[in-house]
């Protein structure tokens, strides 16, 4: 009896074990849907909200970001510390500003928002992750990091 209680608890374990982690909540696209056809959300980071913009045709997501220290791109001949980036399928690239004309809600923690083949997941703890394909970024405990190619 023992021997076939141990077998039972050690079968249980391991499918609980190889189960995948349960993926992040995905909200209904609509209700960040803006004119022009589309999306926008706010998340927190750093103490301060910031905005991001999904487009179609194609698919460009643009986010404000907290760009690592000393990291500058020349706009008009200037020097300038980018404040958003831009993200494709083709890869990534910095912005010097983003603007946006809406008002839009924000994406709560944990949640994510995956509309034209673009995801982002704002982070739990403040923070967001965003993808196109392969290309993408962390904004997370004061790092920024990046995946793909870098854009020109």
């Amino acid at each position: 009896m023992k021997r076939a209680l141990l077998v039972s608890t050690i079968v249980a374990a391991s499918f609980v074990v190889a189960l995948p982690a349960a993926a992040e909540p995905a909200v209904d696209a609509d209700r960040y849907r803006v004119e022009g056809g589309g999306y926008a959300f706010l998340y927190h980071y750093d103490g301060t909200k910031r905005v991001c913009t999904i487009q179609a045709d194609p698919t460009t997501v643009r986010c404000g970001v907290s760009a690592p220290a000393g990291t500058r791109i020349t706009v008009k001949g200037r020097s300038v510390r980018p404040e958003a980036v831009e993200v494709t399928d083709r890869g990534w690239r910095y912005l010097d500003t983003l603007t946006v004309q809406e008002r839009p809600r924000t994406l709560p923690e944990g949640a994510r928002l995956s509309v034209h083949g673009a995801s982002c997941t704002a982070l739990r703890d403040n923070g967001l992750e965003c993808s196109v394909d392969s290309a993408g970024f962390t904004q997370e405990d004061g790092r920024f990091s990046t995946r793909g190619r870098t854009l020109g």
